[in-house]
């Protein structure tokens, strides 16, 4: 895959659910065990290549934010998440009215 290093586009970024192990380092003396390592993470893509996939939380043309950059090594699943950007006719909800006045009562002001 070749590096796709673009700006962020609201229109063409995709978004995607992906699983990956972490990585663990202790820097005290601790009993050895195993830790469960075991990550999802949702984000936009924003950059991917060959090595790397960097997901962004949010996303607008040419900026992101709240991005985390995950070697393609690590991980273990991918999905994309479809996002419906249009409604069909047949699945519209007609418009609620919209009533002049309020339904609030009116509660007399006190300035004591």
């Amino acid at each position: 895959m070749d590096s796709k290093r673009a700006k962020p586009n609201l229109e063409a970024s995709k978004l995607v659910l992906v699983e990956w192990l972490d990585a663990l380092a202790q820097g005290e003396w601790h009993e050895a065990k195993r830790e469960d390592l075991r990550c999802k993470t949702v984000g936009f893509v924003v950059f991917e290549d060959d090595e790397q996939i960097e997901l962004a939380g949010t996303i607008t043309d040419g900026m992101c934010n709240n991005s985390i950059t995950i070697p393609k090594k690590m991980l273990t699943k991918r999905k994309e998440i479809k996002i419906e950007t249009s409604v069909r006719k047949s699945k519209r909800k007609k418009a609620a009215a919209v009533v002049q006045g309020s339904d609030t009562p009116t509660i007399p002001y006190s300035n004591h």
